[in-house]
C-alpha cells in the first residue's frame, strides 16, 4: 500500500472521491481533503510508533564527534536509560548535566520508521486510526464510526499476534514470572 492508496483509502471513509496515483499532493490546493488525510497520516504514524514495536526498537551506539557531542537523529522518538537526558538535539549525561562525551554510548532507541518502510500489518492498523481521525474531524457519521472502530480493533489484534510473533516471546524460557530455574522469592 503505497501513501495515495492509504490517503485514497481514508477518504472513502469520509465519502470522498479518490485522487489519481498520478496527482502530485503539493499541487492540491490548500484544504483539499486529501492534503488533511496527509497530515492526519503522517501524525498518527508518528503517534503510534510512540509506542515500542519490534520493528523500529533497536540498540544504537552513539559515537562522539570531535567535539565530544553526540547528535542524536532527528527520526529518534525516544530511548530507554536513566543515566542521560536529549535536549534540543543532543545527548546529555544526567549526573554531570554534560553533553560532552569521550566515549561512545549505547542507547535502546526507538525509531520513527518511514511510511513505505514500516510491516504491511503496521501500516493497515496506522492508515485505519487515521482515518477514524479524519472521519471524527470532517464527518462524523456514527455508523461509519462503528465500522472503523471494529475494523481497528481487529487489526489491532492482528498487530499484537505479529509483535508477539517477532519478538519471539517465550513464557517457558522468557519471564522470571514461570521460569522454574530460579527459586521465588518473598514479596513483602
Amino acid at each position: 500500500m503505497t501513501e495515495i492508496d492509504a490517503i485514497n483509502r481514508m477518504l472513502r471513509y469520509i465519502g470522498e472521491l479518490p485522487i489519481p496515483s498520478t496527482v502530485v499532493l503539493t499541487s492540491l490546493p490548500e484544504g483539499h481533503e486529501a492534503l488533511q488525510a496527509q497530515t492526519i497520516l503522517a501524525e498518527t504514524l508518528r503517534e503510534e510508533q510512540e509506542e515500542k514495536w519490534w520493528f523500529n526498537t533497536f540498540d544504537v551506539e552513539f559515537v562522539p564527534d570531535t567535539t565530544g557531542r553526540i547528535t542524536l537523529p532527528n527520526n529518534l522518538i525516544a530511548f530507554e536509560s536513566t543515566e542521560y537526558f536529549k535536549d534540543g538535539g543532543d545527548l546529555y549525561e544526567k549526573e554531570t548535566l554534560s553533553s560532552t562525551f569521550t566515549e561512545n554510548v549505547e542507547l535502546t532507541c526507538r525509531l520513527e520508521i518511514t511510511f513505505d518502510n514500516i510491516p504491511d500489518v503496521f501500516r493497515t492498523y496506522v492508515v485505519l486510526v487515521a482515518a477514524k481521525h479524519l472521519h471524527v474531524y470532517l464527518n462524523g457519521d456514527e455508523t461509519t464510526q462503528r465500522e472503523l472502530e471494529t475494523k481497528i480493533n481487529m487489526q489491532r489484534i492482528k498487530l499484537e499476534k505479529e509483535h508477539l510473533k517477532q519478538s519471539k516471546f517465550n513464557l517457558v524460557r522468557g519471564t522470571r514470572l514461570i521460569d522454574r530455574g530460579t527459586n521465588p522469592t518473598a514479596v513483602i
